[in-house]
């Protein structure tokens, strides 16, 4: 089955078939989505050993992320997949060390990389980029201080709103956007600030456990997902109730509906959507207009309305 077979069954161009297989904005929605479902239908795969003697490369494209086991990294992956997939491109992960990855790219002629959770690395004869809507601002043109002012900012009026008058900032980072925007910005009666590691859990538990037998905030505002998790098992191992006692909201960058934590930031979908139309772009050699992502709030259970 090729292309050609399709574009006699569809009575189109053999150019129009494919460009709507490769989801090109130059073919219309009705048109393409004909040419898709009869392709499906005809049983057609993708060439890719002939792609890559014509152009050099093939339709696959890498994702480089070893720290998978990061929940909010297998979601972001699992859903950026997806949205390559609809773009015609043929997904290739790699969770392995970087000289494994290196060699797997290479043998399946990878037409772009995305690395997700590491920075300086480099793949060689092969155009690749950090994750341009969360690893770096410098390739999307967006300023990430300025990203999280405005989600920080969309919470914390949310909490005045509802009532909550003390918080408790919990960071592992020296997160010092989210501390500055409630003081200045909101009318909170106080403002407390905890640094504290993820990396030892003992401490971790004692610290928190701690904080919240000297205090009791109406709210806890954390800066991942991660923190607010653990935060959470604090507050059930000390019989608090969440949210009556104090609501539990979190930062990050992707915002997983999956988590049991109110969250605060950027949608996954949305953001895996943008990043395969950059790709798409970027391969196709189109011009890409950046879209300004706005903040997203996911509320459940754990914030007091």
């Amino acid at each position: 089955m090729t292309i050609k077979d399709i574009a006699k069954e569809a009575n189109v161009s053999f150019s129009t078939v494919s460009k709507a297989l490769n989801d090109s904005p130059l073919v219309k929605e009705p048109t393409k989505q004909r040419i898709v479902a009869l392709a499906k239908e005809m049983g057609y795969e993708i060439n890719t050993s002939a792609k890559i003697l014509a152009t050099g490369k093939s339709n696959a494209v890498g994702i480089y992320c070893p720290g998978i086991t990061a929940p909010e990294y297998a979601s972001y992956v699992h859903e950026l997949s997806k949205q390559l997939k609809r773009r015609g491109f043929l997904p290739a992960l790699s969770t392995s060390a970087f000289q494994d990855a290196k060699e797997m790219f290479s043998r399946l002629k990878t037409a772009y990389v995305i690395v997700v959770d590491k920075k300086e690395v480099h793949f060689p004869n092969v155009e690749f980029t950090y994750n341009p809507y969360i690893d770096t601002s410098d390739v999307a043109g967006i300023n990430q201080y300025s990203l999280k002012k405005d989600a920080a900012l969309k919470a914390a009026s949310l909490l005045v709103h509802s009532g909550h008058r003390s918080v408790l900032i919990v960071s592992e980072y020296d997160d010092d956007w989210i501390n500055q925007v409630l003081k200045r910005e909101n009318e909170f009666d106080a403002v407390n600030h905890v640094y504290i590691s993820t990396g030892d859990l003992e401490r971790f538990f004692t610290v928190i456990k701690t904080t919240l037998d000297q205090t009791m905030p109406d709210a806890i505002i954390c800066s991942s997902r991660k923190l607010a998790e653990l935060t959470l098992l604090v507050s059930k191992s000390l019989g608090l109730n969440i949210p009556e006692d104090s609501s539990l909201i979190a930062y990050d960058d992707n915002v997983d509906p999956s988590s049991p934590v109110s969250m605060f930031g950027y949608s996954i979908e949305k953001v895996s959507e943008v990043t395969a139309d950059f790709i798409f772009a970027k391969i196709n050699e189109q011009e890409y207009d950046y879209v300004n992502l706005k903040s997203e709030m996911l509320l459940n259970y754990t914030v007091k309305l």
